[in-house]
């Protein structure tokens, strides 16, 4: 599949988010904050599937 630089630069910065928020929720285990983080992670993992979708079938570059 070939992609532009929008699209890994979209992916990157939603990847970023998810592992800051993964992160979060390991170093806290057991604690309401990192359930709830751990839950923040998987919506954006969703958000950001729902996005990287959109932008291609949006973008001349990659379709």
């Amino acid at each position: 599949m070939k992609t532009c630089p929008h699209f890994s630069r979209i992916r990157a910065g939603f990847e970023r988010d998810i592992r800051y928020l993964g992160n979060h929720a390991t170093r806290h285990q057991g604690t309401a904050p990192a359930k709830t983080s751990a839950r923040n992670a998987l919506g954006t993992r969703q958000r950001m599937a729902e996005a990287l979708t959109r932008h291609y079938e949006h973008c001349l570059e990659c379709g």
